[in-house]
């Protein structure tokens, strides 16, 4: 009987700190930086799955050579701080020079650029991706900017307009990843 007791007190003590365990691993994982948690593992989609505004399906391994990596833009025709983004055609420039494509991730087929928007001949407009994808890299606001290397790894981001500092902090994660 003691027996009994003693061992139902230990299975439910190491259920207790089991759940309590679960409990403070879900909770750092949730305040790590996204990041962090990026930078460790790899990508789980390299590029996101999806189709132009015109409805036509993005192949890549027809549509790119391969790239040194990839800088996916979440913007939006209307969004007046995308507009006003004078670093962001500086940046597609370098990124351009260094074998870069550009992605633009639209909330919807209506924010499509025209050609004459477009800062290089590399850029592919998205406006239907999959939403396991949109969210894995917390695209939420516009303007918001992500640059990839060829492995799907997250190099630099920003959330917001670019400012000169962003602009020379990109350029130096594009050159450390050029050395590695």
């Amino acid at each position: 009987m003691k027996e009994k007791i003693i061992y139902r007190v230990t299975t439910s003590a190491l259920i207790t700190v089991m759940f309590i365990n679960i409990f403070i691993l879900t909770r750092i994982r949730m305040t790590m930086t996204d990041d962090s948690i990026l930078r460790e593992n790899k990508a789980s989609y390299i590029l996101p799955d999806g189709f132009t505004p015109e409805i036509n399906k993005i192949t890549w391994d027809e549509s790119i050579s391969m790239p040194s990596g990839w800088v996916v833009r979440y913007t939006r025709k209307g969004c007046h701080f995308c507009a006003l983004d004078t670093e962001w055609s500086r940046l597609v420039s370098h990124l351009d020079r260094n074998n870069y494509r550009t992605i633009l991730l639209l909330p919807t087929d209506a924010d499509q650029y025209d050609e004459d928007q477009m800062f290089s001949g590399n850029v592919k407009q998205l406006a239907f991706v999959k939403m396991e994808w949109v969210r894995q890299f917390r695209f939420t606001g516009t303007p918001t900017t992500i640059i990839f290397d060829n492995n799907g790894r997250v190099l630099w981001r920003q959330f917001g307009m670019l400012t000169e500092d962003d602009y020379k902090s990109a350029e130096k994660a594009v050159e450390r990843h050029k050395k590695s």
